[in-house]
């Protein structure tokens, strides 16, 4: 939901690097992820490593990372593992629609995560990551959910081969 629509992408980077030339390259409606190509020229990015989401254990402590309230770029949290395997009903809304989305087999967590940090990595100690924020509880506070990295694993393996979104 975070670029649907969108006329333009901008990524910035956590030096404050911002790049313009980015397109969508994969949509994954179903988990609701979208794989950006980013044209940096001779610059060397280095990506996060993908860790295992099937290792993830109640209690384990994690780092959730995003833009904060969509204004606070590379706000840092931290809490832990509250559960797994949660089933999510989310509801997005923008220029007077309303969008419900099921979700399934998320990762709940009680590291503060809030609008605007969809998208962001969920890490485990290690710094891997183990999730993708996508929704928080809007009845209460502390409960917000990731996507597992395991579910994007191979639809980003497809994507990077230029073949779209697979399953």
């Amino acid at each position: 939901h975070v670029v649907s629509k969108a006329s333009s992408i901008r990524v910035i980077a956590s030096d404050g690097t911002r790049y313009d030339d980015v397109r969508v390259v994969g949509e994954d409606p179903l988990n609701d992820i979208a794989y950006l190509k980013l044209e940096v020229g001779n610059t060397v990015l280095t990506p996060l490593s993908l860790g295992d989401s099937a290792t993830v254990r109640v209690g384990q402590s994690v780092v959730a990372i995003g833009n904060a309230l969509g204004r606070y770029q590379n706000t840092v949290t931290s809490g832990i593992i509250s559960g797994k395997g949660r089933p999510v009903t989310a509801s997005t809304s923008g220029n007077s629609t309303q969008r419900t989305e099921s979700l399934t087999d998320l990762i709940q967590t009680d590291a503060a995560v809030n609008s605007g940090n969809s998208g962001g990595p969920l890490l485990n100690r290690s710094g891997q990551v183990i999730g993708i924020n996508v929704a928080v509880a809007t009845n209460a506070q502390g409960i917000s959910f990731a996507i597992p990295v395991n579910a994007m694993k191979g639809t980003l393996k497809s994507v990077l081969a230029g073949k779209g979104v697979r399953r």
